[in-house]
């Protein structure tokens, strides 16, 4: 209760001195006649003690002075002064956001036309599934500022609370040189993570040679199921299965067939593209980096994969293929997170 003073004194607001009561108030320990009171101060509803301002508790609508509010568990909103408990935003903030939020991103179906940057033939596409700590525009304009003309934000059924980067088509050398890859630090120091979601590579079909190059590519991945999902720090996922059937009826795909399941480890269905769908999201750049070079080194080491490597070389294993692209400089960050992750024999 606040403290109750007989005594005669001159209250701080009107200067009246009286002899009734008097409240004292706490915080700075003025004394406050109770017309005063009545005009300037509210009272704490847990502890009925006064104070010029009180933050109103989100759920309750209980006015709270500071150290009631801790001692109940409650802090102010990131946006505003209002008390919440359990919770980073008190509803109407909250709303807001989610408004503003959806404001910042495309449907899932969305597809605008591409833009493509670098040169090609072989350009990739990225499609990132980012986590997010709560649908915070922020992130989404940050993105947006730092990916204007490189990528765009979807929606995804398949991710709880966050979004799907999408990049346009991108070659290596243009992503490596052009792409904001401090982005996804920024994002990681955000709260943002890729866990339990995945990141999918499209590869450009007219990077190919033709069908003989397909059939090099496929069944080089296929055949190194082990090191590749290894490397994409994914296994056994129903998302990019690595399925015996389809690793068998390759020969079908390089004849034109795209009537095949959507989530396996090399989707087929797409008219211009091959989507490498067995990485798992990452928020670290080298861990992208990588799986963006393992498409690009993959493609180009198939190509160039002669019947005599392959009978005379072993051209078909994953040593063959690290030796390749550790020997090639632009393929650094490749390298190094094969090495990190044991995938170089």
């Amino acid at each position: 209760m606040a403290a109750v003073i007989e005594d005669e004194d001159s209250c701080v607001h009107c200067y009246t001195e009286v002899t009734r009561a008097i409240t004292r108030v706490n915080c700075d320990e003025e004394f406050v006649c109770d017309h005063c009171v009545s005009l300037h101060y509210v009272r704490c509803d847990q502890c009925d003690n006064i104070y010029r301002y009180l933050s109103v508790a989100d759920d309750s609508g209980y006015r709270l002075c500071e150290e009631c509010a801790a001692a109940s568990g409650y802090r102010e909103c990131l946006d505003c002064a209002t008390l919440v408990c359990e919770r980073t935003r008190c509803h109407d903030c909250h709303s807001a956001i989610i408004e503003h939020w959806e404001e910042h991103l495309h449907w899932s179906g969305y597809q605008p036309e591409p833009n493509f940057l670098g040169t090609g033939p072989l350009f990739l596409g990225l499609e990132l599934e980012i986590n997010t700590p709560e649908r915070d525009a922020q992130l989404c304009q940050l993105c947006n500022d730092q990916l204007a003309g490189v990528a765009y934000l979807k929606e995804d059924s398949s991710i709880q609370v966050g979004f799907e980067l999408v990049t346009h088509p991108m070659s290596f050398a243009w992503a490596q040189q052009n792409f904001p890859w401090t982005l996804l630090d920024e994002l990681a120091q955000r709260g943002c993570d890729g866990t339990d979601v995945g990141l999918h590579v499209h590869v450009s079909r007219d990077a190919f040679s033709g069908p003989p190059h397909v059939f090099r590519w496929m069944k080089f991945i296929y055949r190194n199921a082990r090191e590749v999902q290894l490397l994409a720090r994914r296994y056994n996922s129903h998302w990019a299965a690595f399925s015996p059937a389809e690793r068998a009826d390759v020969k079908d795909v390089c004849k034109g067939d795209r009537d095949r399941p959507r989530h396996l480890a090399i989707n087929v269905q797409n008219s211009t593209t091959f989507e490498l769908r067995m990485f798992a999201s990452s928020m670290k750049p080298q861990e992208v980096q990588a799986a963006l070079g393992f498409a690009d080194a993959s493609v180009r080491y198939t190509e160039q994969l002669t019947v005599g490597a392959i009978l005379q070389n072993d051209g078909w294993s994953w040593n063959a293929f690290h030796d390749w692209a550790n020997a090639r400089p632009e393929y650094s960050a490749l390298s190094r997170e094969s090495e990190v992750l044991a995938c170089a024999c």
